[in-house]
């Protein structure tokens, strides 16, 4: 009405027709008219009266017939327009209201939608998994924003529409063409002829179609093939779970995810649906908060419990509340399943792996154990993810899963034989582990056991009867407490087994008939075993790992042969070791042994040289060496040296001596012969210098000198390909990489945590501006990054951006990201704290993530003192192309995985700083050397 009374005259594709057809003004005067009665109460007396003047002189034009022109696509023209103006403006649109968080996620979808030009046409993926709202999300977006457009689509439910109908994508195409073409006439034949008329009739019109839930590739091929189908201008949004559908079929299809609720729009869409209010009552709010713990944001969840709790009292929810903990709501399950269903058998197998047992764990351990049960997971894990059933998490490299689909998934695998769990093919409970047990009431069903002991007496001779078992993980929460077991051993394992790994197994040894040629990963850590194997067992050509930490009975290992193709073996702690055979020297492909706290002196046999692949060596800790004579200790320290040097370990990368007690004099002069080695741990030893044969350490690039309490000096003779020197609480040290040689060329990270006499000495800035010098005025290559922590109460003038809190904001200029731009220069302030973990930097472009994952901080645990942290990240490294003449700020914040971090972050962190470095500030390095140490 408003348009009618500012234009009073009607607009025809986009032309002024002062005069229309007798019969069309009338058609008009009508439909407008409706529209009036119909909302005319909502308005002022001057807003109607101005309207009706309208109107009145509208209907007074006098008409003209149409004298030129086909009159049926007249009126065809006449009726798009009348339904144009008659759509809603994005002015007045209204978010319904119990649509909770919608506004924030229209916003962020536009701003997907919106990235390119106006002209160019572009398909938008909403991915996500089910329940979270892509219709909903995508259904408002076109209420919204459809007027812009010559004319729109909404095709709902494809996937079921395709599943029901027999000629389902037929009667979609059709139903888009009807849409777009006000009331399309003609009815399509096949798929084919369906591409061939959507192609032809709308690749002139600027038009805005939905895609709901698409599950197929064909589908959208059939609805939406490709750019030149459409007009310019014009939009393709498509919801779906698999984001690879997409990926394939458009060279480029911007993704949006949209977000799970947050708490408090949760919590509205909650209440609303339970309660018609915004908020619980009183006396409801304890409980309505157990619904959003359940919820995790995920409305279709809160829709359907609020809606079954409305109306029933407080005794009742709880009971409902306590059913769902056994009996999960099919409302939601059903929806959840729809993806799951149409999996294959391996996807099928990690999805519920992981929703049983591994729900977050490390990614590379997840694909490590899906690997060894021959589920191909690289492949299937990435399938997971389109899919939306799976979280790739790339910033602390875990995979996670929302907690109802990981409920799915556990209901999936109890539904059949619920009272049964003898017949589950996963046990991950202990008590479930324990009825089974006890009951003897395991099957051939059973497939996989991860979970741990719980304070029962467990009795294993269940496992009999288990022979499909390919993983088994039994851990223990309690160290080295004895558990209460059975007496008697299984009369047999699964011989399908490929992991075992068995915390305090209870058994001397294995049952006689246990022949497990599947098996890869042997752990019996903290066992009672004493013999692994006997004379009658075959080869096991796939073992390729055997943990026997803490075993404290085993005293011998005979014949490797049976073993060939080992490739790490750990004997941590296993003080009653007295021989390792000699056929040890016969696994060629051994990468890792283990020998660290072997008190016996025939535990470091000269067997073990010439293991030719040996890449891991580990040694010291031995707890008897206090009682011998110093002379006799120097003497069995060079002979252990002398083995290693001269054991022709020609792979050789890592060697840890920690806690061997080492001093002065005993490395023999040619121990730089090892070539190879990259990683040398030499923490917790006793001598006050390094000796000089490190330098021949070409290759070395690890240094690990922790708690070397005696070290006074680490000076610059050290190899210059080390990448990180670590003398964190060398409490003797004076001297560390001294910062008045200007000879030294090292350009390596160093952790100096607690070395307060080093700092008082020569002091916190200076030796840390040293060390950024040397790494700018000398750069490694290939390029990486640079870390320094020591003692420190104060970031360096240097840092011309700085904050008092934990996050930091630069406005760049318009040419920041130039060719003279060499990289950014980072500080945090640490303050003492009891805190045990990680911090880290997390860095944003213009609000996003800035694609390089988080920058982790080079030490664990809270030191004593305040400590300055400085980071140095080099532009060749950490460099996007779109940065460039795009990017108006960049924000960093310092973070840790402190639990109370977000009530104690003062406790933590001081004042931070940062600086963009570029060619001139490292030329004006000797110059600028005063605003270090002011």
């Amino acid at each position: 009405m408003n348009q009618v009374t500012a234009q009073k005259r009607f607009k025809v594709g986009g032309m002024l027709s002062p005069k229309l057809p007798s019969y069309l003004k009338m058609l008009y005067m009508m439909v407008m008219t409706c529209r009036f009665s119909k909302h005319v109460f909502h308005y002022s007396t001057e807003k109607i009266q101005s309207w009706r003047d309208a109107l009145t002189e509208v209907a007074n034009l006098s008409g003209d017939p149409l004298h030129d022109g086909d009159e049926a696509q007249f009126i065809q023209m006449f009726i798009q327009e009348v339904s144009r103006q008659l759509k809603k403006s994005e002015e007045d649109f209204d978010i319904s209201e119990d649509l909770f968080g919608m506004d924030s996620r229209l916003k962020k979808l536009n701003n997907f939608v919106c990235t390119s030009s106006s002209n160019d046409v572009r398909f938008i993926g909403i991915c996500e998994m089910g329940g979270i709202g892509k219709t909903t999300l995508a259904r408002t977006y076109h209420e919204w924003k459809s007027s812009k457009f010559d004319s729109s689509s909404f095709l709902a439910n494809i996937r079921e529409v395709c599943e029901k109908k027999e000629d389902g994508l037929v009667h979609l195409q059709n139903d888009l063409l009807s849409d777009t073409l006000n009331g399309f006439p003609k009815e399509i034949r096949d798929v084919d002829d369906g591409k061939r008329i959507i192609r032809k009739r709308l690749c002139q019109k600027k038009v805005l179609i939905i895609l709901d839930d698409v599950s197929e590739l064909d589908q959208l091929e059939a609805l939406a093939g490709k750019a030149n189908w459409f007009g310019s201008g014009s939009r393709i949004l498509i919801t779906t779970r698999d984001e690879s559908l997409l990926t394939s079929t458009y060279k480029e299809c911007e993704i949006y995810r949209p977000e799970h609720l947050n708490y408090n729009e949760g919590l509205q869409l909650f209440s609303w649906k339970a309660f018609k209010s915004i908020h619980p009552p009183e006396n409801y709010t304890e409980l309505s908060k157990q619904v959003m713990e359940y919820a995790k944001g995920l409305a279709l969840a809160l829709k359907v419990l609020g809606s079954f709790l409305c109306h029933k009292n407080i005794k009742e929810w709880k009971d409902a509340l306590q059913r769902l903990k056994k009996y999960p709501e099919k409302k939601i399950t059903k929806v959840l399943q729809i993806t799951f269903d149409a999996l294959s058998e391996a996807e099928q197998s990690i999805f519920l792996d992981i929703a049983c047992f591994f729900n977050g764990f490390d990614r590379n351990r997840v694909i490590e154990i899906m690997d060894i049960c021959g589920l191909y997971p690289t492949i299937g894990i990435k399938i997971l993810v389109d899919k939306s059933l799976l979280q790739d998490d790339p910033t602390h490299e875990r995979l996670r899963m929302h907690d109802l689909l990981q409920e799915m998934g556990m209901e999936i695998v109890r539904e059949k034989y619920r009272d049964q769990p003898g017949r589950w093919s996963r046990l991950w409970k202990c008590e479930d582990l324990y009825q089974v047990l006890n009951n003897n009431t395991g099957t051939e069903e059973v497939e996989a056991i991860v979970c741990r002991y719980g304070k029962s007496k467990f009795r294993f001779e269940a496992l009999s009867n288990m022979k499909k078992l390919r993983l088994l993980n039994i851990s223990s929460p309690y160290g080295n407490c004895p558990l209460p077991f059975g007496d008697s051993p299984p009369a047999n394992l699964s011989n399908e087994l490929r992991i075992l790994r068995w915390d305090l197994f209870p058994f001397t040894s294995f049952p006689s008939s246990f022949q497990p040629n599947q098996l890869v990963v042997l752990s019996l850590r903290r066992s009672q075993i004493k013999q692994l194997w006997n004379n009658t067992i075959k080869p096991l050509y796939n073992l390729k790992f055997i943990d026997l930490s803490f075993s404290e009975n085993i005293s011998e290992l005979e014949d490797f042969k049976v073993v060939p193709n080992l490739e790490k073996l750990i004997l941590k702690g296993c003080p009653k070791l007295v021989k390792i055979d000699q056929s040890i020297k016969s696994l060629t492909r051994l990468t890792l042994l283990d020998l660290t706290d072997c008190h016996h002196p025939e535990s470091l046999p000269t067997s073990i040289t010439g293991l030719k692949s040996l890449k891991t060596l580990r040694l010291g800790s031995n707890n008897m060496r206090p009682y011998l004579r110093r002379d006799v200790l120097r003497d069995r320290d060079r002979a252990m040296l002398s083995t290693i040097v001269g054991g022709d370990f020609n792979s050789l990368r890592t060697l840890d001596l920690t806690l061997a007690r080492l001093g002065d004099g005993v490395f023999p002069e040619d121990f730089g012969c090892l070539a190879s080695l990259e990683e040398l741990n030499l923490s917790s030893n006793k001598f006050s210098s390094l000796p000089s044969s490190l330098n021949q350490l070409s290759k070395l690039r690890i240094l690990d000198l922790r708690l070397c309490e005696s070290l006074k000096s680490v000076g610059p003779d050290l190899p210059p390909s080390l990448e990180l020197v670590n003398v964190d609480k060398c409490t003797s040290l004076e001297t560390f990489l001294d910062p008045s040689n200007d000879q030294c060329n090292l350009n390596c990270s160093a952790t100096c945590r607690e070395c307060f006499n080093m700092v008082k000495r020569q002091g916190s800035k200076r030796t840390a501006f040293a060390l950024l010098k040397r790494y700018l005025q000398n750069p490694p290559n290939p390029s990486r990054g640079l870390d320094i922590l020591l003692p420190g109460n104060e970031i360096p003038p240097w840092f011309t951006n700085r904050s008092s809190g934990t996050s930091i904001s630069i406005q760049l200029d318009p040419n920041w990201c130039n060719s003279k731009w060499r990289g950014l220069a980072l500080s945090l302030c640490i303050f003492e704290t009891d805190w045990i973990g990680n911090c880290w930097c997390d860095v944003k472009i213009d609000g996003r993530d800035w694609g390089h994952g988080l920058l982790k901080s080079p030490f664990r645990g809270g030191p004593r003192g305040h400590h300055l942290w400085l980071s140095y990240l080099p532009s060749d490294i950490y460099f996007r192309t779109e940065w460039q003449n795009t990017c108006s700020r960049i924000e960093f914040s310092f973070k840790s995985y402190y639990s109370d971090f977000q009530t104690k972050r003062i406790e933590l962190f001081g004042e931070c700083g940062a600086r963009l470095i570029y060619e001139k500030d490292i030329e004006d390095l000797n110059r600028t050397a005063n605003e270090w140490i002011e």
